[in-house]
């Protein structure tokens, strides 16, 4: 996906929401660009004119996307490119957000689960990351979760939630330091259980996903039961593509409209997207008679046992390949070379050398970022991140050493916004 389409970026992806939810709200525009629709207000009037120039006179400076949404009855927005979350109130704006974070979330996925704000996902000028973000309402501030198998690099604008996790489609890798600018032809799901990235197989009759891959002017948004594409590629079988969230069958509707596409607002109710036209003529589509009209072209789901198993052989037959050569490499080699190599003292990783002398103990958080040398960090969210980031290695460095995690984190079960780590060497 090109980057130089800014006001078509903000319409090629759709906020995360659980399509088991009673009804499925969300709205989407742009600073200022709503205006280009002639409407007053959004929602039945629970997005006011007064609401959205609130946000246009603080983001006149660097205009952004704009993604409204539902839970418990109230209303949130959160601000693409930042790390703002506000409540709205009335014609008032309320930002929980605490802190002043840019960058890391730009063209992120903001979604609600099980009672809590998410952020999944993001762009940068020199790479791409899928990381998952939990807001902490005490704190007011954004904390990594960490993640299983987390494809590294990567970042989908097809992306959905249904009641198993988050499903992410046709991303592309980007690093520009490794020289990583690829498109990838693999989905992926987020475990919401296990927090673990699993691979998905994605298949539609007679389309070759490479092609698919390599295509632009594809246009998606979520609704409460469907993810929906539009196109006008011309690709067999993909114009109006429904994807059934919860079953994973993907229809086909033979149309090549993309008015939602270049619309200045997209607003979903439901399974009801309304929109606007180049001419603000208002139109509503209702994606549960697209579907009864469609015709089934394929599906997505988990990757099978069987081809798990291929990958696995192969992977196998790589190792063992390699490990023939190395040992040949070794034979062929000059002995008193061997034994220097054999001589050298294995790299230590530093952070995990710092916390085994505390094995045992229960660190306070002022502690252990001590020993870490993060408390000179005055940015709390930073802080937070790192911290999250270097337990992360730490704990895979130890289990790979030892078979366990080297670091617990526990929460004071007097008041949970305090937090310990509990070194287990």
């Amino acid at each position: 996906m090109k980057k130089s389409f800014p006001l078509l970026i903000f319409l090629w992806f759709g906020v995360l929401q659980p399509c088991f939810a009673a009804d499925f709200i969300w709205f989407q525009t742009f600073t200022q660009l709503w205006k280009q629709s002639g409407r007053p207000h959004f929602l039945e009037g629970r997005i006011s004119e007064t609401i959205l120039n609130s946000l246009d006179s603080i983001y006149s400076k660097t205009p952004q996307t704009y993604t409204f949404y539902e839970t418990e009855g109230k209303l949130f927005v959160q601000v693409s490119c930042s790390f703002d979350l506000y409540a709205i109130q009335g014609d008032s704006l309320v930002n929980n957000y605490e802190d002043y974070n840019r960058g890391y979330t730009c063209d992120s996925h903001a979604f609600v689960r099980e009672g809590s704000h998410y952020v999944l996902g993001g762009q940068g000028f020199w790479s791409n990351h899928l990381d998952l973000l939990s807001f902490d309402e005490l704190d007011g501030s954004w904390e990594l979760q960490l993640t299983k198998n987390q494809p590294r690099d990567y970042f989908s604008f097809f992306v959905y939630q249904n009641s198993s996790g988050i499903v992410s489609l046709l991303g592309e890798v980007t690093n520009k330091r490794y020289g990583l600018d690829a498109k990838d032809t693999k989905g992926y799901l987020l475990d919401w259980k296990s927090k673990e990235w699993k691979e998905l197989e994605l298949v539609i009759e007679g389309l070759d996903l490479k092609e698919l891959a390599a295509r632009e002017l594809i246009h998606f948004v979520q609704t409460q039961d469907y993810a929906f594409w539009a196109s006008t590629n011309g690709l067999k079988n993909f114009g109006w593509t429904l994807i059934e969230k919860e079953t994973g069958n993907i229809f086909y509707f033979p149309n090549k409209n993309v008015d939602m596409g270049i619309s200045p607002y997209l607003e979903v109710v439901g399974n009801v997207l309304t929109y606007t036209t180049p001419s603000r003529v208002q139109k509503s589509l209702d994606l549960d008679q697209i579907r009864k009209q469609a015709k089934k072209v394929g599906y997505v789901r988990l990757k099978s046992a069987e081809a798990q198993l291929g990958t696995f052989w192969m992977v196998g037959i790589l190792v063992l390949l390699t490990l023939v050569g190395g040992f040949w490499v070794k034979r062929v080699l000059p002995k008193k070379k061997r034994i220097v190599a054999e001589d050298e003292p294995l790299p230590q990783f530093e952070p995990l050398q710092a916390l085994l002398p505390y094995s045992g103990q229960e660190l306070t958080t002022e502690k252990f970022d001590q020993l870490l040398e993060l408390d000179s960090l005055a940015n709390l969210d930073t802080k937070r991140m790192k911290r999250s980031r270097l337990i992360k290695d730490i704990n895979q460095h130890y289990l790979a050493q030892t078979g366990r995690v080297l670091v617990t984190r526990n929460k004071m079960s007097d008041d949970k916004r305090y937090v310990t780590y509990l070194i287990q060497g």
